[in-house]
């Protein structure tokens, strides 16, 4: 088992805002920002189209949504048609995405990076973003330096080969040129494990496909475990950068 069977997972129960927090963090993180009918949007690993729905609906941004699961693309695809969206849905790698530099105002990204070659992906958002644009990224973060071992024991579930902390992910993003990066949002897992049930989005939402073989919820049932045992040692974090406008760079 592995990252591919954890993705298999989220596309079969149609899992729309697994991240913490859900789409009402989206919502809230995104109410700060500057968003028009103008404004070109790129949403990198849209799942099953719940956050680009939202964008599309909500502000009329010019949403461009791609992601690599076909039955996650099938998801989005039904949702755009059900409530009448114009959003671009398209194949797409977060590895090497297929448009042309500098081509969106805003690019958005839950809990998808971390599955990624960060040294590829995230070079790859400052190519795409136009001098001037935003990055907003929310990811799985380790609240200290996890040791081989935990570094394994999360592959094994997830894929990730690299959980980097708070200072890493910051680090990282100012390496490939991107500015002004702030932690706007953020917590540790058992933070937000006890997130208010009252709040509307706070919580996933569910899609589930016809006839689930069996084995996928003993996957689930690993996440679970997983999720449990590192409550206090994993944690996620909204990162804010920008890339710098062209009489600043």
């Amino acid at each position: 088992m592995g990252g591919s069977d954890y993705q298999e997972l989220l596309a079969l129960f149609g899992i729309g805002g697994a991240h913490p927090g859900g789409i009402a963090l989206t919502e809230e993180i995104l109410s700060g920002e500057r968003l028009s009918k103008r404004t070109r949007v790129l949403d990198v690993g849209c799942g099953t189209g719940q956050t680009s729905a939202f964008l599309a609906r909500k502000y009329g941004c010019a949403v461009t949504a791609i992601d690599l699961h076909p039955l996650m693309r099938q998801k989005a695809r039904e949702r755009f048609r059900k409530e009448q969206l114009a959003v671009k849905l398209l194949r797409g790698d977060a590895n090497a995405l297929p448009f042309s530099d500098g081509a969106f105002d805003l690019l958005l990204v839950e809990s998808v990076t971390v599955f990624t070659d960060l040294a590829k992906s995230l070079p790859e958002y400052a190519r795409v973003l136009k001098p001037g644009g935003v990055l907003i990224d929310l990811e799985m973060t380790a609240e200290r330096p996890l040791a081989i071992q935990e570094l394994k024991e999360l592959q094994d579930v997830y894929g990730t080969k690299k959980v980097p902390t708070e200072a890493e992910w910051i680090g990282r993003f100012k390496q490939v040129g991107l500015r002004d990066v702030q932690t706007v949002k953020g917590g540790t897992v058992a933070s937000a494990l006890q997130g208010d049930p009252s709040v509307e989005g706070a919580w996933p939402e569910f899609q589930p496909s016809p006839d689930i073989d069996p084995s996928v919820y003993e996957i689930w049932h690993r996440h679970q475990e997983v999720t449990e045992r590192f409550k206090l040692r994993l944690g996620y974090r909204v990162y804010r950068a920008k890339k710098p406008s062209k009489s600043t760079s």
